[in-house]
């Protein structure tokens, strides 16, 4: 029988891996006496092209007082109800406010998923957490590229088809609902040590009962504690010594989302442009997306196995090279031969750049930051749009791949030069060195080391 190893009264526990499956937690016991601040939080979303410019923000302010698990299953109603009104709606501008509505719930789930495994996972498997949930919710651009396919040409109603299948995925709030807890650390986070306790308690039990031994208890190691105001605002993130991180990963997605978007949103109209009628279209279009869900595929076999920006860097700079080369595509088998090159290489670089950019801020600011980053990457997006657009206007579809290496070159530049190390680490190690560099404030108590036992300071989750 598996020993449940507790520590003593006062101790912690770390989030532990155990098989495939996170397990122990640095936690508060329940009946510990903790100061901690109780921060209004933000929860927030990433967006989707045009309709997604100040949805970051918005949905970082909804989600703030909720936490990640309600407001993740708030977005799985708002997208399923609305896919399934938008495919009735036959009023123009109720199917625009609907179709808004939908991409706010469904950039809504990717966000608060990424944001909520990243705080469950424990650092050896983090990476690789990400890639197989990002891996699994790239089956549903598959079927739905596919679905299309068969259903749009032949019929009118074909695309009310694709809105039906979309709201299917009410189905989720049942499986969330039931079997995916709340992050103790953002229990932890606004001082709900109890909550924190309770859900560690039946992770653990659950182990157990698969048969696996939760590992021993270890002691944590001395860290500075750097005191900051209550703020969880931007202000208040760069006040506490997050600002670069901050701004790197501001930088990252916009280079990154906006040379995405600028291939994945205008492919079929780059086939269109090449020649090619709507059903070749649509058949190319549906190749090109099942290419790109093999990417974070094999993301799980290195995402933890090297450097996240190892890898971005790695794999902006082959992204760059590609989309140079498709401007010299002369046949239909390299043209499309490269754009799934293509497609596979900006899904490969999904799961790594989701997981740095929740981990480089701690859990207080991981949210707000997050949100505020992808909240300029969507500005810039539609800023992007108009001047694709424009491009293509002037100087045909070569001029999109031009742009596309660019932005995936300053991409690969951005993450060397000031990305920084995170692979296995965990998330307090990783925001602590960040704080650690900062410049101290006139008007903060100089930083004290933390370590065993934390009797005097909220418990920090370690993973």
């Amino acid at each position: 029988m598996a020993q449940n190893h507790r520590g003593p009264p006062g101790g912690s526990a770390r989030l532990r891996v155990h098989g495939p499956v996170l397990l122990r937690v640095h936690r508060p016991r329940a009946d510990e006496a903790r100061r901690v601040h109780r921060p209004r939080r933000r929860v927030d979303h990433r967006g989707d092209r045009h309709r997604h410019t100040r949805r970051g923000r918005y949905r970082g302010l909804a989600g703030q007082p909720f936490g990640r698990r309600p407001v993740l299953l708030a977005c799985v109603v708002t997208y399923s109800l609305c896919s399934l009104l938008n495919a009735v709606v036959a009023d123009p501008t109720g199917f625009l406010v609907l179709r808004f509505a939908t991409a706010v719930g469904f950039q809504g789930m990717n966000v608060v998923t990424v944001v909520l495994l990243t705080e469950l996972m424990p650092a050896p498997v983090r990476g690789r957490a990400l890639a197989w949930a990002v891996a699994c919710g790239g089956a549903g651009p598959v079927l739905m590229a596919w679905l299309g396919f068969l259903v749009v040409p032949r019929v009118d109603w074909g695309w009310r088809v694709l809105y039906v299948v979309g709201a299917l995925a009410l189905a989720l709030f049942v499986v969330i609902l039931r079997r995916l807890p709340e992050s103790p650390r953002w229990l932890e986070s606004v001082g709900d040590h109890e909550r924190a306790e309770v859900t560690m308690r039946a992770i653990e039990e659950q182990i157990v009962r698969q048969g696996r031994p939760l590992p021993p208890i270890e002691a944590e190691p001395a860290r500075p504690h750097v005191a900051a105001d209550t703020g969880t605002g931007v202000l208040a993130l760069i006040r506490a010594g997050y600002g670069r991180p901050f701004s790197v990963t501001s930088v990252i997605w916009t280079l990154g989302i906006v040379a995405y978007f600028g291939f994945n949103y205008w492919v079929s109209t780059l086939l269109a442009l090449r020649g090619y009628d709507l059903e070749q279209t649509t058949l190319y279009t549906a190749i090109i997306v099942t290419a790109g869900v093999l990417g974070p595929l094999a993301a799980t076999s290195f995402a933890d196995r090297w450097q996240r920006k190892h890898i971005l860097v790695g794999v902006g700079a082959c992204l760059s090279v590609l989309a140079l080369l498709s401007t010299l595509a002369d046949s239909t088998v390299t043209t499309i031969a490269l754009a799934c090159l293509l497609s596979f290489g900006f899904q490969l670089a999904v799961p790594p750049t989701s997981t740095y950019a929740s981990e480089v801020l701690p859990t207080r600011f991981r949210s707000t930051g997050v949100g505020w980053a992808t909240s300029f990457a969507r500005i810039a997006n539609v800023v992007a749009a108009q001047v694709i657009s424009a491009l293509l206007l002037a100087f045909e579809t070569d001029s999109v791949f031009y742009l596309v290496a660019a932005l995936e070159a300053a991409f690969a530049l951005a993450v060397g030069l000031f990305g920084i190390r995170t692979r296995e680490l965990t998330l307090e190690d990783v925001s602590a060195s960040e704080a650690a560099t900062a410049p101290a404030r006139a008007d903060s108590p100089p930083p004290v080391s933390v370590g065993v036992p934390p009797a005097d300071r909220p418990s920090t989750e370690r993973a």
